[in-house]
């Protein structure tokens, strides 16, 4: 899917991700083989991934809500876009991604905040920033990054009603229209600034790991 194609919340993750450089081995977690993301993350490196879906074309089929069946320490970094809101057990998955990547290295994650119910099979939770705060102080990373993704109420109403919104030139017009309003919105009232803040669509996150983390089994 291309760039104007895909979701604001989609299209911010993307360009964000641009601006990564990671080198070495990647786990994706719950990704797919042709995953778009693949070819912005910068820097020399080579992805494994674990999926439960025969059509992602996994290296591994893997139930992430089970003990992954990998080793301690072995990737050098992981990421995981758009999968713990559809994870119920999302602790165990989070623990279980530290476990696997080497100390020292990056975490990468983007979830939505506002967005509506999709099953993948299911749908179960939404993060704030104090959530990944808190899950970073407990397993003892740094934060990297921590970046609010939308641009504000106009954005957030046409994430909502995107989907009746048939594909190609009219949703790529409401999707302009949307963030140019918010911009000017922003640049306008400190207000609207300030509730932007309070709706942001998700967040795009990077933890780095501290400490080594034992098998969660």
């Amino acid at each position: 899917m291309s760039t104007a194609e895909a979701s604001i919340i989609r299209s911010r993750e993307y360009q964000l991700l641009s601006d990564v450089t990671l080198d070495g081995v990647i786990l994706d977690v719950g990704g797919g083989r042709k995953s778009d993301y693949h070819q912005l993350i910068k820097g020399s490196h080579t992805f494994f991934v674990i999926n439960l879906d025969p059509n992602s074309d996994p290296d591994v089929f893997v139930d992430i809500e089970k003990p992954f069946p990998l080793e301690t320490e072995k990737y050098d970094h992981a990421i995981c876009l758009n999968v713990m809101e559809h994870i119920f057990e999302f602790d165990h998955v989070f623990r279980e991604q530290l476990r696997c990547v080497k100390k020292g290295g990056n975490l990468i994650f983007a979830t939505p905040m506002v967005y509506h119910i999709h099953g993948s099979p299911d749908d179960y939770l939404r993060y704030t920033a104090s959530s990944y705060r808190r899950l970073a102080e407990k397993y003892n990373c740094e934060i990297v990054q921590l970046t609010p993704i939308g641009t504000g109420l106009c954005s957030l109403i046409f994430q909502t009603i995107e989907g009746g919104i048939p594909r190609g030139l009219l949703r790529r017009f409401g999707k302009s229209l949307a963030v140019k309003s918010d911009f000017v919105l922003n640049k306008i009232s400190k207000k609207y600034r300030v509730m932007t803040e309070r709706v942001p669509l998700g967040y795009f996150v990077i933890l780095k790991k501290s400490a080594v983390i034992e098998p969660n089994f």
